[in-house]
């Protein structure tokens, strides 16, 4: 699975273009900020139109990312030409273009449009570029108990979905939902400082469970 055409469609059409900071992760960064240091090298997995990256500039980070959209990478060198050697067009399930070792990977529901076989493999390289004791910060990763997981159409694997018509997920290809098990299973042999899982009774103007992820892994 590498980086889908309809995120391309999105971007381009205006879809997606969130520009504020999530709060769950500017909260887990600042509850776990003293597992790296106070200029960290950062690596932003699917950045889109770079929501997070005035908060990592106010933390003093040193930021960069990789966005599979370039539509969105076009955009954000607009708006941040300073970054632009830093902010790279590609696709991270096959290929990061990065020299160094970062202290801190931030995935706020990139990886989550991908199937298990390459998040696996995503996970493997991100590994090999994170800092030993490096943190993995992952936001909104879809639980099992979100109502999509019983929608949609089967993909390559049982935690994988797809062909969504209406609602959030239509017109994003893939989505991967996980358990608390399955995530460990990604992730084997991390060591985990965070695992929450977050649920959304919506009862107007259309019944609906969201359920997520937030969790805070350290490389070995």
């Amino acid at each position: 699975m590498s980086f889908s055409n309809e995120w391309e469609l999105a971007f381009q059409s205006g879809g997606h273009h969130s520009i504020w900071p999530w709060s769950d992760l500017i909260s887990l960064y600042k509850r776990y900020a003293r597992y790296w240091p106070s200029r960290p090298r950062v690596l932003e997995l699917g950045c889109g139109v770079g929501a997070n990256i005035p908060f990592f500039l106010a933390e003093k980070a040193e930021y960069f990312a990789i966005e599979g959209s370039a539509a969105a990478v076009r955009r954000l060198c607009e708006r941040f030409p300073h970054l632009a050697p830093q902010l790279v067009h590609g696709d991270f399930i096959h290929h990061l273009p990065f020299k160094g070792e970062f202290d801190l990977i931030v995935d706020r529901a990139a990886m989550t449009h991908n199937s298990t076989d390459s998040i696996l493999r995503a996970v493997q390289k991100l590994a090999s570029i994170l800092k030993p004791g490096g943190i993995y910060l992952g936001v909104d990763w879809f639980s099992t108990s979100h109502a999509g997981y019983g929608s949609g159409l089967p993909a390559e694997d049982v935690w994988t979905r797809q062909g969504y018509e209406d609602g959030p997920f239509a017109g994003v290809g893939k989505v991967h939902f996980s358990d608390r098990e399955h995530l460990k299973t990604l992730f084997a042999g991390w060591d985990w400082l965070a695992l929450e899982e977050k649920k959304i009774i919506r009862e107007i103007p259309v019944a609906d469970t969201l359920a997520t992820w937030n969790f805070v892994a350290r490389k070995p």
